[in-house]
């Protein structure tokens, strides 16, 4: 759907094929079976095929209509969110050939992903997917789980024929960008800009609700949020941090209610089911309908969309819960990345609320870097649950 739109501002006509009922209503008209309704005989609808300049389609659709490459030659296959692709599942789609010449259905391809980001999922463990044969370790094929692109990427990294990081993003404002940039990124990320990445806040507002005051001045917040107290039903569930985040949506809500699009203003990202579940009560418990129908969801979930305000819940109580939440970091070059946090934080395009224990969290170093950085930045902000969720506390420089 995101390519389609692209498409449509650009005024270049595609067709699209794939599951109808997946598809934004607004980009049906592209449909495949709604062209063809135009047909007459089926070799109309072949010819419809071959002569469409761009054709838009899952990588699982086209896996399950090979006849989509055998009909005819592609000039060039872009493959978006390649990271997240197993290589079984694309290296018959780059090597296909045409039914009717023999030579090869696609003549290029760019494959674009961000393997600082997060991976395929996948169910088998390290051990089962490890490989042994000599000759595919020799073309750096070590692990089942990668995809296509992390082997590429780790055979041609350092040859720019092949390799090139694209260096400017358009969604987060250049004080959200700052730590992701830093701490993954070796700070080779520019801002566009686009005009929401410059605007500047002011210093001070007055303001009778420190919720309110911060969300006008500060573009990246780390809240220290202690566990539950007393009897804890789960520690998958965190309802301190569940009240404070259900007060930050709603008083967000309040300053946006003229401009509030619940697909886009504000995102909740936590690492646990339960605590979906337990975030989304304590909204509701607020009696403001639309906000019922904001997304929650796991970091994974998350990954690929964006909301001009997000609140990440770590959520965590136990210190064994931190493996969770650390279990996609791996070393590059020696620096540790820390994929599920890079998602997170780079979801927000205008604010990012960050709440958990810091005790807990600063017993990983990446996380202690996230805090020492906020409270370097005048970002890191210690205030009772209570007083926080009433908005009785003063945000000072």
């Amino acid at each position: 759907d995101e390519i389609c739109s692209k498409l449509v501002e650009s005024n270049i006509d595609f067709l699209r094929i794939g599951n109808r009922m997946a598809c934004d209503p607004d980009y049906r008209r592209f449909m495949l079976d709604e062209k063809a309704g135009a047909c007459g005989r089926l070799d109309e609808i072949v010819q419809l095929i071959k002569g469409s300049r761009v054709v838009c389609a899952t990588v699982s659709t086209v896996n399950a209509h090979p006849e989509l490459l055998s009909m005819r030659h592609f000039s060039l296959a872009i493959v978006d969110e390649a990271s997240q692709i197993l290589e079984p599942h694309i290296v018959g789609i780059l090597s296909a050939v045409c039914r009717d010449d023999g030579l090869e259905s696609i003549g290029r391809s760019v494959l674009i992903g961000d393997h600082k980001q997060l991976p395929a999922v996948v169910q088998q463990t390290a051990d089962e997917s490890a490989v042994t044969d000599s000759e595919l370790l020799g073309i750096n094929l070590t692990d089942c789980r990668l995809s296509l692109f992390e082997r590429l990427l780790r055979k041609y990294k350092d040859d720019p024929r092949y390799v090139y990081m694209l260096t400017r993003q358009g969604r987060m404002h250049r004080d959200i960008a700052m730590f992701p940039n830093i701490s993954f990124y070796e700070n080779r990320l520019a801002v566009v800009p686009c005009p929401h990445q410059e605007v500047p806040l002011p210093l001070h507002v007055d303001c009778d609700n420190g919720i309110s005051e911060l969300l006008s001045t500060r573009r990246v917040v780390f809240l220290a949020a202690p566990s539950s107290p007393g009897h804890i039903d789960s520690d998958k569930v965190n309802r301190v941090e569940a009240e404070m985040i259900a007060a930050t949506v709603v008083q967000a809500y309040r300053m946006r209610s003229v401009s509030f699009d619940v697909t886009s203003t504000i995102g909740v990202i936590v690492p646990y089911r339960n605590q979906i579940a337990t975030v989304r009560k304590a909204i509701d418990n607020y009696g403001i309908s639309v906000l019922h129908d904001i997304t929650i969801d796991t970091v994974e979930r998350f990954q690929g969309s964006q909301r001009d305000i997000i609140i990440y819940g770590f959520t965590i109580q136990r210190q064994y819960q931190l493996n969770f939440l650390v279990s996609n970091v791996f070393d590059d070059g020696g620096i540790s990345i820390d994929r599920k946090l890079n998602v997170a934080m780079t979801r927000a395009r205008e604010h990012l609320i960050l709440i958990g224990n810091p005790q807990l969290l600063c017993i990983d170093k990446v996380f202690a870097s996230l805090i020492k950085y906020a409270r370097e930045n005048n970002a890191y902000f210690d205030v009772s649950a209570a007083d926080y969720c009433s908005g009785n506390f003063h945000v000072t420089d």
